[in-house]
């Protein structure tokens, strides 16, 4: 039997929101609920429908839900990125650019998309029938340890 990348991704989705966000209950909240629904919308609206919800859902004033999510594709430490985005005050309540960059981990990490370096690109990759099908089932199967590690992990 072989390692599950979805799993050991989820656990270090988990482990860096904690590390990070551990004091800011509002967060892990918005997390836990993001991480309640989005695997549902990735089923039935699809994988490039929830990513372009999720980014805009994401956008802010000083950065863009493309912007966001591009950094989230490019980083290479998630923790990292998470620490920068507390720190320049990215994060609101929502958590939904805390999720997307651990979607956007998922594409590039599970799904072995790793040439794709922005969010339009990657829509437009993902806009083929055959690839989107593959990304989406390994992206859902990333979202749906994160959900259950997110339920169990964080109180609410």
């Amino acid at each position: 039997m072989q390692r599950s990348e979805s799993l050991d991704l989820a656990i270090r989705c988990i482990e860096a929101l904690k590390r990070v966000f551990g004091d800011r209950k509002q967060v892990l909240d918005g997390f836990r609920t993001r991480a309640r629904h989005v695997p549902s919308s990735i089923y039935y609206s699809g994988l490039t429908y929830t990513i372009a919800y999720v980014a805009s859902k994401a956008s802010k004033d000083k950065y863009s839900g493309v912007d966001l999510m591009t950094q989230a594709l490019t980083k290479p430490d998630l923790g990292a990125l998470f620490e920068s985005w507390k720190n320049e005050n990215t994060v609101k309540e929502e958590a939904y650019e805390l999720y997307g960059a651990c979607l956007m981990r998922a594409i590039r990490e599970v799904a072995k998309m790793d040439g794709v370096n922005d969010l339009l690109t990657l829509l437009k990759v993902l806009n083929d029938p055959g690839r989107q099908v593959i990304v989406t089932n390994k992206v859902l199967e990333f979202a749906e340890w994160l959900k259950r590690l997110a339920e169990a992990s964080i109180s609410g």
